[in-house]
């Protein structure tokens, strides 16, 4: 497994982690009985809004960044600028959804951000 590989895994790691974080939270938001239900009509608020709103954009963050890894690896494309976006875009997806889940809205927009240029060198590393 080549280094992006496993920081892709780590990745899904830490998707997986703030996904049982915001279930977690959305029972203390609406209880356990609107939890288990259908939630067509279950409206999250707060934190564990904010944190549904994190885990969706960092879902399309991984659907994003997989090709890109996934081409490098069949490409055999391993350097040092390509395990440095792929730690950095992690990095900044721990400060996306963190930041993001406790409302501090400029930190959040950079961890968006720099997650999203870390993806874009993956893909010009790949040309």
């Amino acid at each position: 497994m080549t280094t992006e590989l496993f920081y892709l895994w780590m990745s899904g790691l830490v998707l997986i982690v703030a996904t049982l974080i915001q279930q977690l939270t959305s029972l203390f938001n609406v209880g356990l009985m609107p939890v288990l239900g259908s939630r067509e009509d279950v409206k999250f608020t707060g934190m564990t809004g904010r944190l549904e709103r994190a885990v969706l954009n960092s879902v399309i963050a991984m659907a994003l960044i997989t090709p890109a890894i996934v081409i490098l690896h069949l490409l055999a494309i391993t350097n040092a600028s390509t395990v440095l976006a792929v730690q950095i875009f992690l990095t900044a997806r721990i400060v996306y959804i963190i930041s993001y889940g406790i409302g501090i809205m400029g930190l959040r927009s950079a961890g968006w951000i720099t997650s999203l240029l870390s993806i874009l060198w993956l893909y010009y590393s790949a040309v």
